[in-house]
């Protein structure tokens, strides 16, 4: 008879799909124990450990304290096969006869989910009329267990999906985004083929080397590809291990993961290094450096030559390239305009009449290098190089989160999410954003706009709006300009998209990164680590960490690193690749 079970762990609500339920009369439950270790040693069509209901397993049984009665209602029609265990005993019991008639009723016309299994012959003759012409299993047969594991769906064991790393992995080094690791399953023949929706898992042994990124992939084509796998900590000999339901997993041969070195080239006499300490930025030319120690801005020539210094008040918030020049502004509405020859200015904008603050929210750029500077509370002010006095251009009431400056006029993104079109500091057309923007940038002959949630495309001469999701969650860092826009969320996810909105290169890195430089269009990037460290990120790859801050020239050719002491220029060829730190098997 089914009765209540008593094991310890609780075993899967009955609301979860069965593969095969055990129906037996309590006499019976050696037989039933056999069965149940039997199907369960045999894999589903998908691969996959079977689900086998008995009601006494600790592990796939009633679970403790559960109204059985309620849990076998439920169980009963979430079952694919029920196997009813035939006895003279089984007849008896009237939970057994329940079982059976709820087993009837569920069996469709064309049969095959009532598995009758008949256990002792003398049963025959007590098969109740209902269920007689179905026909049953009997264990005198050489051969049953075949029967029944075949009238069930299930395979044997050695039928599973066995997993293979394709990747050879002989060395990685702290932070760095291994080479594409990909995973394939081998099916033996005559078996159904890896399900096509399943996933792949892989994980680190130990578990302290702490592995990073996009750990679950999709099976694609027999194939699970892992594109951005780093480690955290550096270890003698570590193993990648990959598992997926109903496979044999695999695991790597051995390897080691090595804390990051500085490259011995920089030692070399030939490498330009400036004398000094804190943020690099490169100018547009590629060539002059602005560097920012703490707030003291220091304009250094083409030739590497310290010129012109100006001071901010306040911690930096903004940054912004125009054709020549330069600009930063702090918290407290002081900005620094700079240009490759060592001009450096200060300017301090006025807060509106009794304001208390006087944050800047957006900076940009005109083709004649002229800068707009959009505040909070919603002025926005133009600044020249040479010397003249700022002067206000208009008051945008919504106050100013993003701007951009062109021929065509201003284009201002209010606190209120609303995007207003400025001529002749008039008030023109207005889109309808969101209420959070973070970057706004003009690319070939659209506006892109990153928002919180969306990403906006405009046309300034049609008009025309288009708006998107986010690809990734909600955007912590944003990066707007060149030919791919970079945006990461808060959880490390990031991508590069391009002026149609196409994601171009996916990437996973430390939580709270940010993207502070590109180049090459996008294909090069630097990231900042919340701990201050610097990260070279080519084509979606982590290829170089530094501790120390660092930054490209636009056109890629340069990149600046500090070694806290020192600023040094290399190529950017030369702060990756290292050892292959994966290569196809």
């Amino acid at each position: 008879m089914t009765t209540a079970g008593h094991g310890t762990p609780p075993a899967p609500s009955a609301a979860g799909q069965w593969d095969v339920f055990i129906s037996y009369a309590r006499e019976d439950y050696i037989q039933a124990k056999d069965l149940h270790d039997a199907l369960s040693a045999c894999v589903t069509a998908h691969g996959g450990a079977p689900r086998i209901y008995l009601d006494v397993s600790r592990t796939s049984g009633t679970p403790l304290g559960a109204d059985w009665q309620s849990f076998l209602e439920e169980a009963l029609p979430r079952s694919r096969h029920v196997v009813a265990l035939y006895s003279q005993t089984y007849f008896d019991k009237a939970v057994c006869q329940w079982e059976l008639h709820e087993a009837y009723k569920l069996n469709p016309p064309e049969g095959g989910r009532l598995v009758p299994l008949l256990i002792d012959p003398g049963a025959a003759a007590k098969v109740p009329y209902i269920v007689n012409r179905i026909n049953w299993i009997p264990t005198s047969r050489p051969h049953w267990i075949d029967e029944v594991r075949g009238a069930v769906g299930l395979l044997p064991a050695g039928t599973r999906t066995t997993l293979r790393f394709d990747t050879s992995l002989t060395e990685a080094v702290v932070g760095h985004t291994l080479a594409p690791v990909s995973v394939t399953g081998s099916v033996p023949e005559g078996t159904p083929p890896w399900p096509v929706d399943g996933t792949v898992t892989v994980s680190a042994e130990p578990a302290e080397a702490v592995l990073t990124g996009t750990l679950t992939a999709p099976v694609v084509r027999n194939t699970a590809v892992f594109t951005d796998l780093a480690f955290r900590t550096a270890t003698a000999e570590v193993r990648l291990v990959a598992t997926a339901p109903g496979c044999e997993p695999a695991t790597t041969a051995p390897f080691p993961v090595r804390a990051p070195e500085e490259p011995p080239s920089w030692d070399e006499a030939d490498r330009p290094a400036l004398a000094a300490r804190g943020r690099p930025v490169f100018f547009p030319d590629g060539r002059s450096l602005a560097v920012l120690d703490g707030r003291t801005l220091t304009v250094h020539t083409a030739g590497y030559e310290a010129a012109g210094t100006a001071r901010l008040r306040d911690r930096p918030r903004l940054w912004a390239r125009g054709r020549r020049c330069l600009a930063v502004a702090d918290w407290s509405g002081r900005v620094v305009l700079a240009d490759p020859d060592g001009e450096a200015r200060a300017v301090d904008l006025p807060a509106r009449h009794g304001a208390r603050f006087n944050v800047p929210g957006a900076l940009a750029f005109d083709a004649d290098d002229t800068l707009y500077v959009g505040l909070w509370g919603g002025t926005v002010w133009r600044i020249p190089l040479g010397g003249g006095a700022p002067e206000p251009v208009l008051e945008h009431r919504a106050g100013v989160q993003v701007l951009t400056a062109g021929s065509d006029g201003l284009l201002v993104g209010g606190l209120d999410g609303v995007l207003t079109r400025y001529t002749g500091g008039r008030a023109g057309a207005e889109h309808t954003l969101e209420s959070l923007l973070l970057a706004m940038a003009r690319v070939r002959d659209f506006v892109l706009v990153v928002g919180e949630q969306r990403i906006h495309r405009l046309d300034p001469e049609g008009g025309r709006l288009l708006q998107v999701s986010q690809p990734v969650g909600a955007v912590t860092g944003t990066l707007a300009g060149g030919e791919l826009t970079a945006i990461v969320d808060a959880a490390g996810h990031g991508v590069c998209f391009d002026a149609e909105l196409a994601v171009r290169v996916g990437f996973h890195t430390v939580p709270g990164a940010r993207p502070v430089a590109a180049a090459r269009d996008g294909w090069l990037l630097v990231l900042e680590y919340p701990d201050g460290s610097h990260a070279l990120v080519r084509e979606g790859r982590t290829t170089y960490v530094s501790r120390h801050p660092m930054t490209l020239s636009a056109d890629g050719l340069r990149a600046a690193v500090s070694d806290g002491e020192r600023i040094l220029v290399v190529p950017p060829e030369e702060l990756g690749g290292g050892p292959a730190e994966g290569k196809r098997a």
